[in-house]
């Protein structure tokens, strides 16, 4: 077992939940929509570079910048009451623009190459992260846009947690029995015993969180008896996000999206898994509970 890498990994998770959760606990309303946009245009431009590694053509600039309006978008319009109204506009208007972007390009030889490669990074990074809009401002009525009610704070911590705990789980318990490759051409050092692990360590912790705060989360319909299945869930999508970002990393060949965090690389390999929790959260408490 690699202990100063357990280290490095312990720090940056905690690190990392515990900036999201100072960041929307303790400071005002208007804060928020900035500090979601500078994360998502962060692991944009680190997407974007692993992209570039590959050599893979992008829009890189408009591609951050339409990930930034997405968030923006969805949270202005969440303070009147609805956060999901303009998500399809938004995104039809930002892939108008990719095609318009491309039609002045005369030399570029792969042409499809840069539109698919702008908008997947505007999906990747932009759809699945504006979810963390999205659950701060969950069953939020617009007469206390003024900051006085904001249950959604409590669903965010439930996310983040969920996924950093399910990755150090996995990563503790894989470094201590793992002896069955999970999928070695992506990740080889990810292991069966580290995912069952994994699963394990989240679900407890995101059933115990839940139970512990049920005055807070109860009223939204998560109760402690639904957070068992969807904990199992939210662990599995929060591995699933992790390998998806290993896999673009192996077909960059780089190690890491950026150097923001030791022993975990950038912002990106950071939030990877909370790109997927965040929207099975809101998912599940939208179609489920």
């Amino acid at each position: 077992m690699n202990l100063p890498a357990i280290k490095h990994r312990l720090i940056s998770g905690f690190s990392i939940a515990g900036v999201l959760g100072a960041a929307f606990f303790f400071l005002p309303d208007l804060c928020a929509p900035f500090i979601l946009a500078a994360l998502g245009a962060v692991m944009a431009l680190e997407f974007y570079q692993m992209m570039s590694a590959a050599g893979v053509a992008s829009f890189s600039r408009y591609g951050t910048l339409g990930v930034v309006a997405l968030v923006v978008v969805t949270w202005y319009s969440g303070l009147r009451g609805d956060p999901g109204t303009w998500d399809a506009p938004v995104l039809f208007l930002i892939t108008i623009g990719i095609f318009l972007r491309q039609f002045p390009q005369k030399d570029n030889p792969a042409p499809l190459q840069t539109i698919g490669g702008t908008l997947f990074g505007i999906l990747y990074v932009g759809l699945l992260w504006n979810f963390m809009a999205k659950l701060l401002l969950f069953d939020r009525p617009p007469e206390f846009a003024d900051g006085i009610y904001w249950p959604g704070r409590w669903l965010l911590l439930y996310a983040v947690l969920s996924a950093k705990l399910t990755d150090i789980g996995a990563y503790l318990v894989g470094c201590a029995i793992g002896r069955h490759k999970l999928i070695p051409r992506i990740s080889p050092g990810k292991s069966w015993e580290g995912v069952f692990g994994g699963i394990l360590v989240g679900t407890l912790a995101g059933t115990l969180l839940v139970w512990a705060l049920r005055g807070e989360l109860a009223p939204l319909g998560l109760t402690w008896a639904l957070a068992l299945p969807l904990g199992v869930g939210l662990s599995v999508c929060g591995i699933v996000g992790d390998l998806v970002e290993s896999l673009f990393k192996r077909a960059a060949n780089v190690k890491d999206s950026g150097v923001f965090f030791p022993g975990m690389g950038g912002v990106l390999d950071v939030l990877d898994s909370i790109l997927f929790t965040a929207p099975g959260v809101y998912l599940f408490l939208r179609l489920v509970a």
